[in-house]
């Protein structure tokens, strides 16, 4: 799971409390529920401001790898060397607190059952955004540590594996179409809606009930579904550059 605290939109944003408990911890709380995963690493920067990611994961008893700040590609990389015996990595990230660990279950039976290099739920999105969940090889992350050369393929982790038709894909979708939701914390409207979410919710709840919750609070819903999904990748897609030949 990756998480800093240097977010533009919303600095801090990974330890922003809910009735006391910062949003990190939530998420790895919700995520520890998941049957189908091993071991859970927090991975953040070396940066200073990140210190406190690294107190809150022992305060919690959870690993934690620091590595590169802007090379996200190299920071899952490098860490996946500290855990060898582990061939396939979850990639989740710390600002989607409200994640389901229900949906991470069917992502990584899906990526066992095929057999692929790469399942996902992104590559079509029928999920609420905050529910995704990728599931690639550890061999599929090296190539792409060794390979990837834009600048949006280090800073978004599995962008080289997305592009590349080498590698075998699989996408899980939701029975019906529900990316128009936002449990995401990218902005001060999303933490208002999360934290709506949570305060009304239990830790177990999957995200049929939060969209359930929302249905009948409208006000509530609709206060960040006006922001677009994914302005980060937009934004490195607009101003990318080779950084590796």
């Amino acid at each position: 799971m990756q998480a800093r605290m240097g977010s533009t939109r919303l600095p801090g944003k990974v330890l922003l409390k809910v009735k006391g408990v910062p949003l990190l911890q939530y998420e790895l709380s919700r995520v520890r529920l998941a049957k189908e995963i091993d071991a859970i690493v927090v991975a953040t920067t070396t940066e200073k401001q990140d210190d406190a990611i690294e107190k809150l994961c022992k305060k919690i008893r959870i690993d934690c790898f620091r590595g590169s700040n802007e090379d996200v590609l190299d920071r899952y990389y490098q860490c996946s060397l500290q855990y060898p015996t582990y061939r396939s990595i979850v990639r989740i990230t710390g600002d989607c607190p409200l994640h389901d660990p229900v949906v991470a279950d069917e992502t990584i039976r899906l990526f066992k059952k095929s057999g692929c290099d790469y399942a996902c739920n992104i590559l079509r999105e029928t999920f609420p955004d905050g529910m995704d969940t990728e599931v690639f090889t550890q061999t599929a992350l090296a190539e792409s540590a060794a390979r990837a050369e834009l600048r949006s393929e280090r800073e978004h982790v599995t962008l080289y594996i997305r592009n590349q038709e080498k590698f075998k894909k699989e996408n899980l979708a939701a029975p019906y179409a529900f990316s128009h939701f936002r449990f995401t914390v990218d902005n001060p409207e999303d933490f208002e809606v999360v934290k709506f979410l949570i305060e009304g919710s239990s830790l177990d709840a999957q995200y049929l009930d939060y969209i359930s919750l929302l249905t009948k609070y409208p006000h509530i819903m609709m206060q960040n579904m006006h922001i677009k999904r994914n302005e980060g990748l937009a934004k490195s897609l607009c101003e990318d550059r080779v950084l590796r030949q």
